[in-house]
C-alpha cells in the first residue's frame, strides 16, 4: 500500500504546481490584454491624445483676442494742395469756351429775303436778296427754298443743288462785308401759300 499512495501524492502535487502554473500565466494574459486595449484606445481616440491641447489652443485665441483689441492710432492724412498746373488746366475751359465763343461771332454769316414780284394765273415771281451779314467776306453762300403749295420752275442768279437747296452762280458768289447780291426764281402755285420774309442762308 506505500507506493501506491506515494504515487497518489505525488500526483496531487504535479497537478497542484499546475494550476498555480495555469493561473499565473492567467493572470499574466489579463495585464497583457488590458495593457494592449489601454494602447489601442489612445491611438484610436483623439479626445484622449489631445486631452492636455484645448488649454493652450484657448490661451492662444485670447492672446489673439487681446492682440485685435489693440487699435494702431490714426494718422492724420496730408491735407492735398491743388497745384499750379492742375489750377491752369481747371480754368482752361472756360477760356476755350470764350475763345469758340468769340470764333463763331466773327464767321461769315448771311440772310436771304424773299419779296413777291409778281402774280398771275397759276404763277408767281420771287426776288431774293443775299446779304453779308457776318464779319468777314464771304466767298459762296447756299439757300433753301422750301414753300409750301409753291414748286420752283426757272431760276435766275441760283443753282439747284438737290431737293430744296440752291446755291451761287459763282459770278454772284463773293459778297463783301455788308453787300448783297440779287437773284429770283418762278414757281408754279399749286394752292394757297405764303412767301416768307426770309429762307436759311449759309455761307459756302
Amino acid at each position: 500500500m506505500r507506493p501506491w499512495m506515494d504515487r497518489a501524492v505525488l500526483r496531487g502535487r504535479i497537478h497542484g504546481r499546475l494550476m498555480l502554473v495555469l493561473v499565473a500565466v492567467a493572470v499574466l494574459a489579463s495585464v497583457a490584454a488590458i495593457w494592449q486595449f489601454s494602447a489601442l484606445r489612445e491611438d484610436h481616440d483623439p479626445d484622449l491624445a489631445d486631452f492636455g491641447e484645448p488649454a493652450a489652443t484657448d490661451e492662444s485665441s485670447d492672446s489673439a483676442l487681446d492682440g485685435s483689441s489693440v487699435e494702431a492710432p490714426e494718422t492724420p492724412s496730408p491735407a492735398v494742395s491743388e497745384s499750379p498746373t492742375e489750377a491752369a488746366s481747371s480754368s482752361a475751359p472756360a477760356t476755350e469756351s470764350s475763345d469758340s465763343g468769340e470764333a463763331a461771332d466773327s464767321s461769315p454769316q448771311c440772310t436771304a429775303s424773299l419779296t413777291l414780284d409778281s402774280e398771275w394765273d397759276g404763277s408767281v415771281s420771287v426776288a431774293v436778296t443775299i446779304a453779308n451779314t457776318g464779319a468777314e467776306a464771304i466767298d459762296g453762300w447756299e439757300i433753301q427754298i422750301g414753300i409750301k403749295h409753291l414748286s420752283v420752275t426757272t431760276t435766275w442768279g441760283l443753282t439747284h443743288i438737290e431737293g430744296e437747296r440752291y446755291g451761287d452762280i459763282l459770278l454772284n458768289a463773293a459778297i463783301d462785308q455788308g453787300g448783297s447780291v440779287d437773284a429770283s426764281f418762278q414757281a408754279d402755285v399749286q394752292g394757297r401759300y405764303e412767301i416768307p420774309a426770309t429762307v436759311p442762308c449759309t455761307p459756302a
